[in-house]
């Protein structure tokens, strides 16, 4: 389904967004897009495509409604097959069979400024990149003990551009806020899946999916200047959530290594695992006086567990096929 359908068919850059069951939170999104700003970017060549992982009426209706007042094309499919994998290649081949020659990814619960494209445009054009990576900045309204916990961070305070890393990516590196090439798409396409299937579960496939295209000599590049909002629902920040959220990181890294044969990763990974799973135990008890050393506490507890577990069983936790 396409709504507001251009006449022009010659579409170039594709934003691709996945969504699951979200469609309020979408709608947040859609909105702010009506306050895109593309510069000298010709807006019929740009439109918005966007995944509905579990089909129902409420997404589709927020695409038909919010959609048809934005400047760019939307263009809303479906794929029915659960987990994040499955929906990022069907955005992968939708994007390519409509003629993009660059997807921006973006993710359904973040807030990007009215540039942020332009931005990622133009880093691409003054370096010719097949990669180019955006930040982000942390929600505004996330809790004190949160932002003090450490859990969550932003790469514009930390390694915005460093390379080299473990596997030689930026720290911004993510498909939050990411611009790919169609060739490096294609290139990587042609030896499987662009988004493995191995991470469907656990989460990791964005990280894989940029290590490959390295490996393939894909130049890499990052766009400070292109910043999106990360904000995240309240569960995020609930124990639960938590614990659910270090678990799966601690499954993805042991898949990670697994998957690309770093044999000495993963020895450390379990070690590391060991040693942080002692140290949270002994300093919890002693942390009930400071919520976000508490909660960071038991997200690393719950990360070890997920190395433990996934190193031990070979299995994930079903985190994004739910």
């Amino acid at each position: 389904m396409t709504i507001n359908p251009n006449p022009n068919p010659g579409q170039r850059v594709a934003i691709c967004i996945c969504t699951h069951n979200r469609a309020e939170v979408l709608k947040r999104l859609l909105l702010t897009l009506m306050d895109i700003e593309l510069g000298s970017y010709d807006p019929a060549g740009v439109e918005l495509i966007v995944i509905d992982n579990n089909p129902n009426s409420a997404t589709r209706d927020i695409c038909e409604q919010t959609g048809s007042s934005l400047p760019i094309n939307v263009h809303y499919t479906t794929e029915p097959e659960a987990g994040i994998t499955h929906a990022r290649n069907r955005a992968v081949a939708v994007a390519l069979d409509r003629g993009a020659e660059f997807l921006a990814f973006i993710d359904d619960d973040d807030v990007p400024q009215p540039d942020w494209l332009q931005q990622l445009l133009k880093r691409q054009q003054e370096t010719g990149a097949d990669l180019v990576f955006g930040s982000w900045v942390l929600d505004e309204q996330m809790p004190d003990w949160a932002r003090e916990s450490g859990i969550f961070r932003s790469p514009t305070k930390t390694k915005q551009d460093k390379k080299g890393g473990r596997y030689g990516l930026p720290d911004c590196a993510s498909t939050c806020n990411l611009l790919v090439s169609k060739n490096i798409l294609l290139r990587v396409g042609e030896v499987g899946p662009v988004f493995s299937h191995a991470f469907c579960n656990s989460g990791g496939e964005d990280k894989d999916f940029f290590i490959r295209a390295h490996h393939m000599g894909a130049s890499l590049a990052s766009a400070e200047n292109s910043i999106i909002h990360r904000i995240h629902g309240p569960e995020r920040y609930t124990a639960r959530g938590l614990i659910k959220r270090g678990f799966k990181n601690g499954c993805s890294q042991v898949n990670m290594a697994r998957y690309h044969g770093d044999g000495n990763r993963m020895l450390k990974l379990l070690s590391t695992a060991l040693a942080k799973m002692l140290i949270s135990l002994i300093v919890l008890p002693f942390s009930i006086f400071s919520k976000s050393t508490f909660m960071h506490s038991l997200y690393r507890m719950a990360k070890a567990g997920g190395v433990l577990y996934t190193t031990v069983t070979g299995r994930s936790i079903k985190y994004y096929s739910r």
